[in-house]
């Protein structure tokens, strides 16, 4: 499990150090490591695989992350490694300056670039004698050295690169995307203009291929659109990682999700594995109510309660004869938990039992044609943290629309805003339905909407392969959703072994979790490429089967 840190969170747990005199202690430490994952990628560079004749470019910014730059380009030099600091702000750390420089690093800085937050403030005196390359200059500079080392913004800035080095990166980025070659790059401690505590990031950035970080991870490094910027992440100890309080974020791992699934002991029966009821699926469509059903009986669900119309009936016994089918009520039957909406529109029998789910005192995955009525019934109260809503970004803006019609949230983002920022408004949908919230997305975020007794939990997944991104794919996932809800119905204390986040309400964005984390590894059994959801179900049952850990 990785736990990830706001920016605000590490430096608290460093200030104690910083106020006794280990500054530069800390920055030594924090900079070693960079060199050497650095070291790592130059080494691949080279077809001999060493240092000598190797080049590296240092993209330095005027705050702590540029000093941590410039003190990995003094320890690169001393292994032989020729280095280039191209300076974007209007002054740099001193001490790293003159470690770099003591070794035969080259300096030169941005012509044009007053400063990375300010392009109208002249440099500073202590830079003002440096060579100055234009924008070509450094862009070819950069092109042709072996790795670039993002050194620009650090945790503590906001906004995104501003001045000169917006059309630096703008510039550079167009090169890579027209050749298949060029330099490694590597972010130090995060992708320069990404927001550390939430993943935002405005354009340009510079993709890493790795981003070393120091103390512990950070929000952005396992939440989108961050995550995907951060590419491999690799985390340095520095002292200060016994200071850290509760993480803001908690990135479940495969081993993880495989460790923690609830799996039936000796004494278990049909009922005591869990009993999940299904409202999905209507005459037109449905294909949702049999993949629903059939990812459940693949999930291993102790017992599956289809409620549906005849012609839907027919259909998911024909694929799944396990499934207890009827036409009753919701009312009328017992289970621990329920799925309820995929593939439910313009039909009334079907939303009525939607609605009756809603209303339910039982847990519940409420997926697609059963979100509006969610939301819609936040006027009347709360869901409460064991009704599960699972939108994509698009549906969270319907969501968000009603809330705001209801006078229950002051804003209504659109899709791109939830895109941009995801976990801050799953966070806050969480908070304002008072239901645990699954946003879909290139990583999946959960969270809790927190209590008096219980602050919010939020967690990410991030295994999914880019083929889910088909028809289908959130039906098999809502049927895992179910079957392991309905299993920490009957057992509210399975997932202990998580954590104490994950009991109490903590436990349903816990169960949450671990069924897209099963869901991602299962898009992912066979390789990467196609996983039509007929295909993804059964992978879950291999997963589950072989990949215990």
């Amino acid at each position: 499990m990785i736990d990830a840190y706001t920016g605000a969170g590490v430096r608290a747990a460093e200030q104690p150090l910083l106020d006794a005199g280990h500054g530069d202690i800390l920055m030594r430490r924090a900079a070693l490591g960079l060199s050497r994952v650095c070291e790592t990628h130059l080494r691949r560079a080279n077809r001999k695989g060493l240092l000598s004749g190797t080049t590296a470019v240092i993209l330095v910014g005027s705050g702590n992350n540029g000093g941590d730059g410039l003190w990995a380009g003094s320890f690169l030099r001393r292994a032989g490694v020729m280095v280039t600091a191209i300076l974007t702000g209007s002054t740099a750390h001193p001490q790293g300056l003159k470690a770099l420089r003591a070794l035969g690093g080259s300096v030169v800085r941005l012509e044009g670039q007053g400063a990375a937050t300010d392009p109208n403030t002249a440099p500073d005196a202590s830079i003002a004698g440096f060579h100055a390359l234009d924008r070509g200059q450094a862009l070819s500079t950069m092109t042709s050295a072996h790795l670039v080392l993002d050194a620009m913004l650090g945790t503590g800035a906001s906004g995104g690169l501003r001045g000169e080095a917006v059309a630096l990166v703008e510039d550079f980025n167009a090169i890579r995307r027209e050749s298949a070659t060029g330099p490694r790059i590597v972010a130090c401690d995060v992708v320069s203009g990404v927001n550390a505590d939430s993943g935002e990031a405005p354009e340009p950035v510079l993709k890493a291929h790795a981003t070393v970080t120091f103390g512990a991870a950070k929000v952005a490094h396992v939440v989108a659109p961050g995550e995907q910027l951060t590419g491999h992440l690799t985390v340095i100890p520095i002292g200060i990682e016994d200071r850290l309080e509760h993480p803001s974020v908690y990135r479940l791992e495969a081993q993880d999700i495989l460790a923690a699934w609830p799996r039936p002991t000796a004494t278990d029966t049909k009922y005591t594995r869990g009993v999940l009821g299904v409202v999905a699926g209507t005459p037109s469509y449905p294909g949702a109510a049999i993949m629903s059903t059939n990812a459940a009986v693949q999930t291993g669900a102790g017992m599956i309660r289809f409620l549906g119309d005849a012609s839907t009936r027919g259909m998911v016994l024909a694929q799944s004869p396990e499934v207890v089918c009827s036409d009753d009520q919701p009312w009328d039957v017992h289970v621990q938990a329920w799925l309820a909406g995929p593939g439910v529109a313009d039909d009334e029998s079907q939303a009525a039992r939607v609605q009756a789910v809603v209303e339910a005192k039982e847990p519940a995955v409420l997926d697609a044609g059963a979100l509006t009525a969610a939301a819609q019934s936040v006027a009347d109260g709360r869901l409460g943290a064991h009704k599960i809503l699972t939108p994509h970004a698009g549906e969270l803006e319907q969501v968000f629309a009603w809330l705001k019609g209801f006078g229950l949230s002051d804003d209504a983002p659109d899709r791109t805003r939830i895109e941009a920022a995801p976990v801050h408004w799953a966070r806050e949908a969480a908070r304002l339905t008072g239901a645990t919230v699954l946003l879909k997305g290139a990583t999946t975020i959960i969270a809790s909407p927190g209590s008096e007794e219980q602050d919010q939990v939020c967690l990410s997944i991030g295994q999914a392969s880019p083929w889910l991104a088909t028809a289908g794919s959130g039906d098999t996932l809502a049927g895992i959703l179910g079957t392991v809800l309905a299993h920490v119905a009957e057992h509210p204390e399975a997932l202990r072994r998580l954590g104490e986040w994950a009991r109490g309400d903590g436990r349903w964005a816990a169960a949450a979790a671990l069924g897209a984390g099963v869901h991602a590894l299962a898009s992912r059994v066979d390789g990467d490429g196609p996983v039509p959801p007929t295909v993804l179900a059964a992978n879950v049952r291999r997963v589950l089967r072989t990949q215990r850990q």
